[in-house]
């Protein structure tokens, strides 16, 4: 690869948040934090699942190669007029003329067009920085997706084994003439529907793996060991996949400020403005038609006075911009250029409300998941407890402790709602703002 386009990729690592070298081939993994086998952790970060996806996705490489695409627009600006060769044969006068006509093109219409090639190659620079981006987006939130299917699947793990432990208890009580059949049934039926709970969260649980694995250019069978979320305490434990509470958001304004500045979207159509200028100048440039200069030989063979005569002739033509001086190729570009400026404003509007809209969601988030580490899950467990025991020492039926046992696995899986609602949230915003946060 060009040593030109280096500085892109690393530009791109700088806002995936890391530093990758530029050739596949010859990435040491130790640059990459992705775990070998010799030195394997528990689990993968999901910073190294975005330099793996950036390094061997084949989505990363369709997108990279689109550099080569937009290097071909210094071709196209260095390609000059071809000449021309004409013969005349003039069999009345006995006269021949072999030559050659040469287009003489001004230095400012090449100059104008490389000053063109290099606004498009910049532009096709901040697509491929701008896609990239978004790959992380779709990465950060098929990470999310397996985290979310194996602490569902957990949750539906825990809540078997809760239910075979209430079969348990009720048959003993049933044998103890203390209860009727009916609550072995109950139980039993509770365990049935926990156990096929649990077989589909599995099937979600390979599904969401596979899709990751493939995502992140892997085959689908070699999965990626993603981050757990630490059991339904958390408050006090760091995790890259919870809100730090120790500190504060930033201010509305400021990152509307930074989306304003870094998201690439904006950038995006700035370039094209500054391509669609660097194609008016290519336009007035152009209205002055090339210069042809002919030159050959000239013979001939019939005269109106002496013998047949040989000679060389020069000639020069230049095309006048009387009917056709750009005029529509101006218009066009006039136009476009007022077009481009309303996109821009357009653009800063929606990034400002995407901001806006993103920073509320993420702010609410964050609540929620402090509300339920704090109060709703100590206190959602504390009565699964106090039910389970209520029934082994008989002061609940088989019907409070179900609901109250039902009701504790539903409020763990809204917590895990809570915590992929303040993911995603996040997520939005740092597209919206164009850097992580």
């Amino acid at each position: 690869m060009s040593a030109r386009y280096k500085p892109l990729l690393l530009a791109v690592c700088c806002v995936f948040g890391t530093v990758m070298p530029t050739h596949a081939a010859s990435v040491d993994p130790a640059l990459l934090n992705v775990p070998q086998e010799s030195n394997r952790q528990q689990f993968t970060p999901l910073s190294a699942v975005f330099d793996e996806s950036l390094v061997n996705s084949p989505r990363a490489a369709n997108i990279r190669a689109q550099l080569g695409i937009s290097r071909a627009a210094y071709a196209q600006a260095l390609t000059l007029p071809n000449p021309s060769i004409f013969v005349l044969n003039d069999t009345a006068q006995l006269a021949k003329q072999v030559g050659a006509i040469v287009p003489i093109e001004p230095p400012w219409k090449l100059a104008f067009r490389l000053l063109l090639a290099r606004s498009q190659v910049k532009q096709v620079d901040f697509e491929i920085q701008r896609n990239l981006w978004q790959l992380r987006s779709t990465v950060r939130r098929a990470y999310l997706d397996v985290v979310m299917a194996i602490e569902s699947r957990q949750t539906y793990e825990d809540l078997r084994q809760l239910s075979e432990g209430l079969v348990s208890i009720a048959q003993k009580r049933f044998a103890a003439d203390d209860v009727a059949a009916f609550d072995v049934n109950r139980a039993e039926l509770a365990a049935f529907q926990a156990e096929a709970d649990l077989l589909q969260s599995e099937k979600k649980l390979d599904q969401t793996k596979q899709r990751l694995s493939v995502i992140a250019g892997r085959d689908y069978k070699n999965s990626i060991s993603v981050q757990h979320l630490p059991q339904f305490q958390l408050r006090a434990e760091v995790n890259e996949l919870l809100p730090d509470f120790s500190k504060d958001l930033p201010t509305l304004d400021s990152l509307i400020a930074d989306a304003l500045k870094n998201r690439l979207d904006l950038k995006v159509v700035r370039q094209t403005l500054a391509v669609n200028q660097a194609g008016m100048r290519t336009a007035l440039g152009n209205i002055v038609p090339n210069t042809q200069l002919s030159a050959g030989s000239s013979y001939s063979g019939n005269p109106p006075e002496g013998p047949a005569t040989r000679g060389y002739f020069i000639a020069v033509t230049q095309e006048l911009p009387v009917f056709n001086f750009q005029q529509g190729e101006l218009a066009r570009l006039k136009a476009q250029n007022i077009q481009i400026k309303r996109e821009f404003e357009s653009t800063k509007n929606v990034v400002t409300e995407e901001v806006i809209s993103a920073y509320q969601q993420l702010s609410a988030a964050r609540q929620r998941v402090a509300y339920f580490q704090e109060k709703i899950l100590p206190t959602s467990e504390k009565v699964a407890r106090m039910a389970r025991r209520g029934y082994e020492v008989g002061q609940n039926d088989i019907t409070a402790t179900l609901a109250a046992q039902q009701a504790n696995v539903q409020t763990k899986a809204s917590y895990l709602e809570a915590v992929r609602s303040y993911q995603q949230s996040l997520t939005d915003l740092e597209q919206a703002i164009g850097h992580p946060l």
